[in-house]
């Protein structure tokens, strides 16, 4: 309903944490003056909506009267109420909206455009990047090497072309490559991400089976938190509270729609994975205040920083470095800095993350007294009212 359609669609993406990024996406069908009613106008865009999108996202409709074409707007929830997807828009989408389009133009003797549509183009999605990005990033994270991180995007289905230092990669159904230095930053140069892999070295060797994945990383977390979150009064138990409300994946459902390794399950196990190190983060150093999680991220950056410092140096010094021998001497004691800072830096990136994540529910538990005041008020309002009507 128009009155609660905001709401209903805010809801779904705090239900799946992504209430960031586009919000929603909008499309417009237009009819030829003169050749249909309105009533006819809004039922077939009712029907254009239910068959492109009805099953997975949420859709508000309204037909224009305001111009000499009649037309139908449609904003489309950019996140699914159904599994927490993000709208994949792509011109591939925008071919079949046209097509379905047409044909239901067609079926109530309506004219349509002759103009033929090139359905095999694709767009870059936003989407489409922000998986890119995940599988970069877990390459590196996972990878012993260079060559495993080729190996790592290779078997999550993408192309690799690495040409006079350029790296590209693209995945179908895109056919168009992507320089990833280029779209994500010098973060993601081929130097960069060489030194990354150095830098970070996996605790656990890399495995291309998704079920050795999720049983590492998952197989005590219902545990932890059902066993720590008992402080009422503290972040862990607010979190835990919030995540119960909205019934956040787990292991057995992320088990029960594996079919193989990809992108898209990379990015569930990866916010899962936060959840369960934040989880564990927050009880191994007792952190029950908003007070206690900024003294310790204060005490971490005095212990980092000059360890960065060391190690910026040291690449420095790998740069001016003439033999192969002194790289590799240079590169040993890079490791053995970087052995310290990595679990330095992931508490300091908990502390931002839950940082983040308590505002979020705190944004929304003060979303919802307001709402209940309000629809308090609204109840006395009318208590009040009908007892004056009945005064009378």
């Amino acid at each position: 309903m128009p009155d609660t359609s905001y709401q209903e669609m805010i809801n779904v993406k705090k239900q799946f944490f992504k209430t960031d990024g586009i919000q929603c996406f909008h499309a417009v069908q237009s009819f030829v003056k003169g050749e249909i009613t309105p009533e006819q106008a809004h039922e077939i865009g009712m029907k254009l909506a239910e068959e492109l999108w009805g099953d997975k996202f949420q859709v508000v409709i309204t037909t224009h009267l305001n111009t000499d074409n009649l037309h139908n707007h449609f904003i489309l929830n950019s996140v699914s109420f159904l599994d927490g997807k993000r709208f994949c828009n792509t011109k591939k989408d925008y071919a079949i909206m046209r097509k379905t389009s047409d044909r239901l133009c067609e079926e109530y003797g309506l004219n349509v455009l002759s103009q033929e549509e090139k359905y095999n183009k694709y767009a870059t999605s936003s989407l489409y990047k922000e998986l890119m990005k995940d599988s970069i990033d877990y390459a590196i994270e996972n990878a012993k090497d260079y060559n495993e991180f080729i190996k790592i995007l290779q078997d999550l289905g993408y192309v690799i072309t690495d040409k006079n230092g350029t790296l590209s990669i693209r995945r179908d159904p895109y056919k168009r490559n992507t320089r990833i230095e280029r779209q994500f930053g010098n973060k993601y140069s081929k130097e960069n991400i060489y030194k990354r892999i150095l830098e970070i070295q996996p605790i656990f060797p890399y495995s291309s089976n998704p079920m050795v994945l999720i049983t590492r990383t998952y197989e005590n977390y219902n545990k932890q938190r059902e066993r720590h979150y008992k402080n009422k009064g503290s972040i862990a138990y607010l979190i835990y509270q919030y995540e119960k409300l909205f019934g956040i994946s787990t292991e057995s459902s992320l088990k029960s729609k594996i079919t193989r390794m990809t992108p898209e399950l990379i990015a569930d196990i990866k916010k899962m994975d936060e959840y369960s190190n934040q989880a564990r983060f927050l009880t191994r150093y007792n952190i029950n205040t908003n007070q206690d999680l900024l003294n310790f991220e204060k005490s971490a950056y005095e212990k980092v920083n000059p360890l960065k410092s060391k190690r910026e140096n040291l690449w420095k010094k790998h740069k001016r470095a003439k033999t192969d021998e002194e790289k590799q001497v240079i590169e040993n004691e890079i490791v053995e800095i970087s052995k310290q800072i990595t679990p330095i830096t992931e508490e300091i990136k908990h502390c931002n993350n839950i940082k983040q994540r308590v505002d979020k529910i705190k944004q929304y538990q003060l979303h919802e007294q307001i709402e209940q005041e309000k629809s308090q008020f609204e109840k006395e309002q009318e208590k009040s009212k009908k007892g004056r009507n009945k005064a009378r």
